[in-house]
């Protein structure tokens, strides 16, 4: 199991302790949650018999750890879980709610799920409870409406380390030969809405089994080719299972959009071909009975990935990870990164980058310790003076694209950068007509500058800025400019669609991890999923130039110095 699924049975079992009236042992729990969450090297750690190094983790937490981790669940879970139902979990995780209410609720109602809650508030049964009145009643009532209508959506990271733990999970079982994730985290989509899971196997059951052991399983249902799960956020999980002969169409079905799937199937009944019967151990085998090239995983949208394929496009030349020789977008103690530029840089080149972009807020954002042109000067000194470091280092700034559309970058300092990059951090809520106008004005700075990450979203927390992108696209593409796509797992900013409309106008990118730490530097992996995703190819990632002719392509012009070549 990752840590991360670890930690989240711990939160769980302190949910169960506090409803015990055990406070104690549920703040140990809880503590010794977020300390599995920040561990580094857990498993080596338990082989070890280590574990009780970590802080508040003590004897019995650390049994309870090992349990989880070898075999998915844990006696001390599963008499918790037996002792108080799914549903006061369920409740106790919605906002302004917490586990007392819940508790009380539990008590007063016993409801079987949060549809039962969610008719006891429309009947008015809520208020009634000692220490619940009308408005907390609404407060749960529109919490549960809110979770039934976002669903159990899930960032990839998050849905990447929840899948990740299952398929290994399953993979200890002898009956299953192959165990694949798939689905919308395989396709690397930014938000996932549930969990596929390929299996090879020749004893389904035994694999079921053990699936419904797993210990954030709450739910099995049991179908020919599919079991569906329910995981204790809520999350569902899908299974679908093959013998090796089969396994190929199985994981194209657990991989590709709903859409994609029909269309090969669609394609097979005019070939004459039964793809479920069909001898395909692997995906290729299935693709090639279709007349097709391999697809890789992050184009199975069902846009038109089938006739370009049938145009000749096979997508061997889409950016790869391997490609990218530039750590892009790295911030610093120097404004609010936690780590300093030599320990950036040294692990930019334990990844493999041949170089690194130090990018510290520009002065406007004062919030992020942003660096005047004083300061800036500092960094360059010290940069200087650094000797010895195995990537180069390239002196930049994130400077803030203010709300007149000029950079904050003062321009007898241009000169001096190595690189410049424009983003919006204040006064996203403008409207359509101002953020266009901004960003438009910004673009056409005659100078050559970066759009980080462009329309501001945070996956699931915050929309993207109002704006008319296709006018703004069209001042790139006439200006000494180029796009971000931001790796941060959080941000995923330029979404595919909209990169693609930016490829399509020539505009050159480069993959960035929006680094804050030594830690953050490896989230260029999700940026490189976006390209792949908007079909970008090596030739069209600046960061993937060897760092010299990167140099000459992302300097910054002085004023009225003619756009880039």
């Amino acid at each position: 199991m990752e840590p991360t699924t670890i930690a989240a049975q711990l939160r769980e079992i302190a949910v169960y302790f506090d409803l015990d009236g055990d406070r104690h042992r549920a703040i140990a729990y809880d503590r010794a949650a977020k300390s599995i969450e920040a561990a580094k090297g857990l498993h080596r750690l338990l082989d070890e018999g280590k574990l009780e190094e970590l802080p508040y983790v003590g004897s019995s937490i650390a049994r309870v750890v090992g349990d989880l981790a070898r075999r998915g669940s844990s006696t001390v879970l599963e008499k918790l879980r037996a002792k108080w139902p799914a549903v006061i979990v369920e409740l106790a995780q919605l906002p302004s709610i917490g586990v007392q209410k819940a508790r009380k609720i539990h008590e007063a109602l016993a409801p079987a799920d949060l549809d039962a809650v969610a008719a006891a508030c429309k009947a008015h049964a809520v208020r009634t409870i000692p220490g619940f009145g009308e408005l907390s009643e609404k407060k749960i009532l529109k919490a549960i409406e809110e979770r039934r209508t976002r669903g159990t959506r899930e960032i990839h990271i998050d849905a990447e380390q929840h899948a990740n733990s299952l398929a290994g999970y399953l993979r200890a079982s002898d009956a299953a030969t192959r165990v694949e994730v798939a689905g919308q985290v395989r396709r690397w989509c930014e938000i996932v809405e549930h969990i596929a899971i390929a299996v090879e196997t020749e004893h389904r059951d035994v694999v079921t089994d053990r699936l419904a052991n797993y210990g954030l399983i709450t739910s099995v249902e049991r179908d020919d080719t599919v079991v569906s799960a329910r995981l204790s956020d809520g999350m569902r999980c899908e299974v679908h299972f093959a013998p090796r002969a089969r396994f190929g169409w199985a994981l194209i079905c657990a991989t590709g959009s709903p859409e994609h799937v029909e269309q090969l199937k669609s394609r097979a009944q005019a070939r004459g071909v039964d793809v479920t019967t069909l001898v395909a151990p692997e995906e290729a085998d299935v693709y090639k009975a279709l007349g097709l090239p391999w697809l890789p995983p992050e184009v199975r949208d069902a846009t038109d990935e089938l006739a370009a394929a049938d145009a000749g496009d096979d997508f061997t030349d889409l950016i790869e990870l391997a490609d990218v020789t530039t750590a892009f977008h790295c911030h610093t103690t120097y404004s609010d990164g936690k780590d300093s530029i030599e320990a950036m840089a040294r692990a930019a080149a334990a990844l493999g980058m041949k170089a690194i972009t130090i990018t510290d807020h520009s002065a406007a954002a004062s919030y992020a310790g942003g660096l005047d042109a004083q300061k800036l000067r500092d960094q360059h000194a010290e940069m200087a003076g650094l000797h010895d470091l195995p990537v180069r280092l390239f002196r930049g700034t994130e400077a803030d694209i203010l709300a007149d559309g000029s950079i904050d970058v003062p321009m007898e300092i241009v000169p001096e950068l190595d690189v410049v990059i424009a983003s919006v951090h204040q006064r996203y809520k403008a409207n359509e007509d101002e953020m266009t106008k901004r960003l438009v004005t910004t673009m056409r700075q005659p100078f050559f500058k970066i759009w980080g990450h462009a329309l501001g979203r945070l996956v699931l927390r915050r929309d993207p800025i109002a704006v008319r992108l296709d006018e703004v696209l069209d001042a790139i593409a006439e200006s000494p400019a180029a796009i971000e796509i931001n790796g941060d797992p959080y941000r995923l900013d330029l979404d595919p669609i909209n990169a693609r409309k930016a490829a399509a106008r020539g505009i050159p990118f480069v993959l960035s991890s929006d680094a804050h730490s030594v830690k953050g530097i490896e989230a260029v992996r999700w940026a490189v999923a976006m390209a792949r995703r908007a079909r970008i190819r090596k030739r069209q990632v600046l960061n993937a130039l060897p760092p010299e002719l990167l140099a000459e392509r992302i300097r910054p012009l002085a004023p009225g110095t003619a756009a880039r070549s």
